[in-house]
């Protein structure tokens, strides 16, 4: 089987999304001899040779994606740090 690499797409998207299970990542790496970390080019065709969970891989099309990387653009919706450990003794943290 051979799927090709999306924006926002990162080596546990593609293997959840051809293998049905992100603990295939490791075959798919070692498949297509890259890093499992490795930012991964738009456009790039991965292949996988092994078994797949295809109840779990017939959920993707292409309409539908598994993509996780955050963008500029949907990073302002994440929730600021707001406890004990993001304050800053005499400025955000004040005892008195």
């Amino acid at each position: 089987m051979e799927s090709k690499v999306y924006q926002g797409q990162n080596l546990s998207d593609k293997a959840v999304e051809m293998t049905g299970s992100i603990e295939n990542i490791f075959a798919l790496a070692i498949e297509n001899n890259v890093s499992i970390t490795e930012s991964l080019a738009i456009g790039t065709t991965l292949n996988y040779s092994g078994k797949a969970i295809k109840s779990i891989s017939a959920l993707f099309n292409d309409n539908n994606r598994c993509s996780t990387a955050i963008t500029a653009q949907n990073h302002e919706l994440i929730v600021a740090d707001e406890g004990i450990g993001a304050m800053i003794i005499e400025n955000t943290f004040i005892i008195g």
